[in-house]
């Protein structure tokens, strides 16, 4: 085997393995405020950082918050939630904090809406701002 056939093979296995791993997290806080029009009440639930896997009821213009430090695995994202109100139907779902993007932040504020969550923004910006995403 030639020395670049060598070098790719062993990078491939390098990327391989450490996409497979575990990424620490400490102190992470996000919150969950409902901001849903018309006065609705919003059922959350967490399965996979609450260890009870019970929903919390938010009133309007209430939030939840959860902490977090630990061990983040890629196929069991601790913050995919999923989200349901009265006349939606079937629960939406969201990954409120994707490490391999998140990285940086260490509290990520969410505002529930009908068409979907928006994150307030203010890291690098002088004016917080509203980055808001579709339902996965």
């Amino acid at each position: 085997m030639s020395l670049f056939a060598k070098s790719v093979s062993i990078l491939w296995v390098f990327m391989l393995l450490s996409s497979n791993n575990a990424m620490a997290v400490k102190n992470l806080v996000i919150e969950v405020t409902n901001n849903l029009a018309g006065n609705l009440d919003l059922n959350v639930s967490c399965p996979n950082i609450d260890s009870a896997h019970e929903q919390h009821l938010l009133h309007p213009g209430t939030h939840h918050q959860w902490s977090y430090s630990g061990y983040m695995q890629p196929t069991k994202p601790p913050f995919l939630c999923s989200f349901q109100w009265q006349g939606q139907g079937a629960s939406r779902s969201f990954n409120m904090y994707v490490p391999t993007l998140d990285f940086y932040r260490v509290q990520s504020h969410w505002y529930i809406k009908q068409s979907g969550p928006c994150r307030m923004d203010s890291l690098f910006l002088p004016m917080p701002t509203y980055v808001c995403s579709e339902w996965e």
